[in-house]
Parts: structure tokens; C-alpha cells; sequence
């Protein structure tokens, strides 16, 4: 029986509470910039986004939440020990999603951009859930980060978000060790760096505008109202 969104976030809660190579090791977990993680860009790629008009193109594998017809689309770069990442998967997009994802105005694809080994097997272990319960475990990371996002305890704080959310330990340690897994993220993440110039976390691009930074709900409504066609 597949655990709902709610059924994980619920039980990760409680029971978390209680209880290509080289390239990603790139910061600590816990880290607390002021606004965003920062990371090296190559500097063209950087001077192209800032520019503007840039828009990551969709890829089959891509995780989306909403509908495909939506005529605004904001690609998401993050890290899930990024703390930054958390308050805006907590705080901020529940508004966005209750006022224009689940209005069909807006869909959200989400891209990692792992930090650390932590954040790179945590997202791993998100998509070795499923397409359906994608969402549902990246909602229970974020908002249990302070609990097992830490350089020593990060595998038996993952391995009891995964039991939770219905996951086999035997799956869990498959996981964890497959490497055409863990190469498409760090594959994404390169291509987000070099390609898109993302420099920090969390960064978005909403129909080819980058906003680099957890703003409050207020910001990106106002993004996106400008990106909706008129009515």
C-alpha cells in the first residue's frame, strides 16, 4: 500500500523528531548564508542568466507537480540540507501551490543541487520512491532537515524517513549505492552550474526569469502574475 503525502509527513515527524565524482562536495550541512547557499558559477553562464530570457529546458525525467498545461513554469535548483531551501518548501510554496498550482495556473519542476554527500543521497533516496511519492518524501525531508541533515547522522535519519514512507530497507541501501541514480543529479546539478548559471540555493527560473533566494510568497506572486497571460 503506497503512503500518502500526509501519512509520510506525519509519521517522518514523529519519529524523526524523536530520534560524477568529486564535483558535489562542495559545503557542510547546516550552513547558514544569509539568504541563499553560494557555490562557484562559470562566469559566462553567470552572465547570461543574469541577463535574463534563460529558461532550463523540460527533460523526460523531470519531477513535476502540477499540471502540464500550465502556462507558467518555475524550475526549482535546490539542496535538502540547504536550510534556506527548507524555509521555502515550508513557508512559501503551500501559498503558491494552494493559489496557482492547484488552480492549474503554475507547475513546479524540481531539480537537486546537492552540497554535500547527505543532500546528494537524500535526493537519491526521494527518487528511488517513485514518481508518486516524489513529492510526499521531499516534503518530509525539508521539513525534518534539522533532524537528519548532519555529517554523521544522515543515514539513519534517512533510513527511518524511508521506512516511514514505505520503503524497504533492503530498497533503502540498493538506493544509496546505485549509481545511474546518482549520476543523472550530479549530471542536473553540472548542467544547472554550467549551463544556467546557478550559483546558489535555492534558485528558480519562472518562464525564463531567475530568482535566486528563498523571497516570501508576495515576490513570487508577483513574478507570476506578470508571466500569466491576460485574461
Amino acid at each position: 500500500m503506497v503512503a500518502s503525502k500526509g501519512l509520510i509527513l506525519a509519521a517522518v515527524a514523529v519519529a524523526v523528531g524523536a530520534g560524477a565524482a568529486g564535483y558535489w562536495f562542495l559545503g557542510g550541512p547546516g550552513r547558514t548564508p544569509a539568504i541563499a547557499t553560494q557555490v562557484s558559477s562559470p562566469a559566462a553562464a553567470k552572465r547570461v542568466a543574469q541577463e535574463g530570457g534563460l529558461m532550463p529546458e523540460l527533460l523526460p525525467d523531470d519531477m513535476v507537480l502540477g499540471s502540464p498545461d500550465a502556462k507558467v513554469t518555475i524550475v526549482e535548483y535546490a539542496s535538502l540540507t540547504c536550510p534556506h531551501c527548507a524555509h521555502f518548501h515550508k513557508d512559501t510554496l503551500p501559498k503558491i501551490k494552494s493559489e496557482f498550482v492547484d488552480t492549474g495556473k503554475v507547475k513546479l519542476v524540481y531539480r537537486d543541487f546537492p552540497f554535500d554527500e547527505a543532500s546528494l543521497r537524500a535526493a537519491m533516496m526521494a527518487r528511488c520512491a517513485g514518481k508518486e511519492r516524489y513529492f510526499g518524501f521531499l516534503d518530509a525531508l525539508f521539513s525534518t532537515q534539522e533532524a537528519w541533515a548532519n555529517p554523521n547522522g544522515w543515514k539513519t535519519g534517512l533510513a527511518r524517513i524511508g521506512k516511514l514512507g514505505g520503503m524497504s530497507q533492503e530498497t533503502f541501501d540498493k538506493c544509496l549505492v546505485d549509481k545511474s541514480v546518482e549520476d543523472a543529479i550530479l549530471a542536473k546539478r553540472l548542467e544547472g552550474n554550467q549551463k544556467y548559471g546557478v550559483d546558489s540555493t535555492p534558485t528558480f527560473f519562472i518562464n525564463g526569469e531567475k530568482v535566486s533566494g528563498a523571497y516570501p510568497f508576495e515576490h513570487f506572486a508577483e513574478v507570476i502574475k506578470r508571466k500569466l497571460p491576460a485574461s
